[in-house]
């Protein structure tokens, strides 16, 4: 291996995604000499598209609006759609970077290979890369080593494939690929061809919706162990996202269950009808939202069957007892977390790989280590996207870096995180996927708090019922606190409130008073009639 060359820096952030530009951006706002390191020769991450590289699928749309998925002091373009394609997203990123000249402080091509913390000072060993135009990367030996006091690691939780152990999955004389390896029918050779997809998230619904419509695979079989809600893109002609408002976060949980199972029933009819079968309520997971897949469904060209018991040859058995022929076995079984690069002892009481869990305090810091080493967007939202969650969390890392916050004492931090594991335990169903999970405007809310950066109603009386009864999309953390947006007002009102919960805030109100009026009509009727 050849020499190394050593980089001094104040802060260093290891992934040039959406997480990290953010991580970028925040400490540069904060007066701070940043770098980050990328291992592929372009920004945006999983938004990153190449046919061999590590991301999105050639189809993919964000299944997430433009409000509620820009960072929060740059809109999307007012023309494009609520719900953008990949290419769209990755041109916006792009944009970003250019806009806030953020493309000096990012080292392209460089992968982290080793970290170490020594003296108060972290130790980043780097090695450079190389990429082809499909997105193969190749180590080239020329090492680099990065000293900084602050280090982000913002590489997020899809890092490794998960792959199952199917009995027999060994012996399967097809194609069988977890869907990280799946950019469309086309590319994929699956034209006509027998094709059983194993798993009912985005992905996997994404991918048998591409094979049952372009790759014309009748009919395409979903294999699901939980079963899911299926979550259309619009309700009442609002994003589906819309409605995640303070208001509806404030009712009961049953109270909110039921709306949205009702919801969704109204509008797609009962799972069971499609063999869907949840084992959860829709506010136990984040709801599959898809456009289309109740209409392949239903016209018989996704074929939706339980888990799989065993695999025989070309034959995949389910625990039904029914069996399907399939040419293709695309895994859509999700992902691992996995930060080879990190010490045993920065990983050990924070990150369990196998399971997908990160004990984190706030979901951004070890609760053995202070405020200089932090994890950003290893969060997953409930509903909204992750953009607001990981630059709130960015933010409030300058901050701590700053000094003008502080962490509470490791005792306390340790407290909360055990609270916080319990809670999440009880409120989410039981799975790998759910072990990061948070509600995105509660979360927020709460991080905002730690740095004066949530929105206060007194001091936004004109903003106070859209902020109630609305998202609110991601500008309205810029109203107030550091680095404050002077637009974010304007851009918070172009964000629509729902008919629904606006009628269904003055219904509410209107037979609150209605109730109170009878209440004091009875007891002054009773009172009047007892003292004559």
């Amino acid at each position: 291996m050849a020499s190394s060359d050593t980089t001094k820096i104040d802060a260093l952030v290891i992934g040039a995604g959406i997480s990290g530009l953010a991580a970028i951006k925040s400490m540069r706002d904060a007066g701070f000499d940043v770098l980050a390191v990328e291992r592929t020769g372009d920004v945006g991450g999983l938004w990153h598209y190449k046919e061999k590289a590590y991301g999105v699928m050639k189809f993919t749309y964000i299944n997430v609006s433009k409000h509620n998925y820009c960072f929060s002091d740059y809109p999307m373009p007012s023309e494009l759609p609520d719900y953008v394609h990949n290419e769209d997203m990755q041109a916006y990123i792009r944009s970003y970077v250019q806009h806030f000249e953020l493309h000096s402080h990012i080292h392209f091509l460089t992968q982290v290979n080793s970290v170490q913390k020594k003296d108060g000072v972290y130790e980043v060993v780097t090695e450079a890369v190389e990429e082809d135009s499909q997105g193969v990367i190749t180590p080239t030996g020329k090492t680099r080593v990065y000293e900084c006091k602050y280090l982000a690691i913002c590489t997020g939780h899809h890092a490794k494939p998960r792959m199952p152990s199917f009995p027999g999955l060994d012996t399967f004389k097809g194609k069988a690929y977890h869907s990280v390896d799946y950019n469309d029918a086309v590319y994929n050779d699956i034209i006509e061809k027998k094709v059983v997809v194993i798993g009912v998230g985005n992905s996997a619904i994404d991918v048998a919706c591409n094979a049952a419509s372009v790759g014309r695979c009748k009919p395409v079989v979903l294999s699901t162990r939980s079963g899911t809600w299926v979550a259309p893109n619009y309700i009442a002609g609002y994003p589906i996202d819309h409605y995640a408002c303070r208001l509806f976060m404030m009712l009961p949980w049953r109270v909110a269950t039921y709306i949205v199972e009702s919801v969704f029933c109204a509008m797609q009819g009962n799972p069971k009808k499609w063999k869907l079968n949840p084992k959860m309520h829709a506010m136990q997971t984040q709801p599959t939202v898809s456009p289309t897949v109740i209409h392949h469904i239903q016209r018989k060209e996704i074929k939706v069957v339980p888990n799989v018991q065993k695999i025989d040859g070309n034959r995949v058995v389910f625990e039904d007892g029914s069996s399907a022929e399939a040419d293709h076995l695309i895994l859509c079984t999700g992902y691992k977390v996995d930060l080879p690069y990190l010490p045993k002892e920065m990983k050990d009481g924070i990150i369990d790989e196998n399971n997908n869990d990160i004990k984190l305090y706030k979901g951004v810091f070890g609760p053995d280590e202070d405020h200089t080493l932090a994890f950003i967007g290893f969060i997953q939202p409930a509903s909204g996207g992750l953009t607001a969650m990981s630059e709130i969390q960015a933010r409030w890392w300058a901050e701590l870096c700053k000094g003008s916050v502080k962490l509470p004492p490791k005792p306390d931090m340790k407290e909360s995180v055990s609270k916080e594991l319990a809670l999440s335990q009880s409120r989410w169903f039981k799975s790998e996927r759910h072990t990061i999970q948070r509600d995105p405007l509660v979360y927020c809310d709460e991080i905002a708090t730690f740095f004066g950066a949530r929105p206060e109603f007194r001091k936004h009386p004109g903003l106070a019922w859209r902020l109630l009864l609305g998202c609110g999309g991601n500008y309205q953390y810029r109203l107030q606190g550091p680095n404050q947006w002077h637009h974010a007002e304007e851009n918070v009102k172009k964000v629509p409130v729902t008919e629904m919960m606006l009628y269904g805030f003055v219904f509410s109100v209107g037979l609150l008073l209605w109730l109170a009026y009878c209440f004091v009509y009875f007891i002054m009727d009773h009172v009047l009639v007892d003292e004559d």
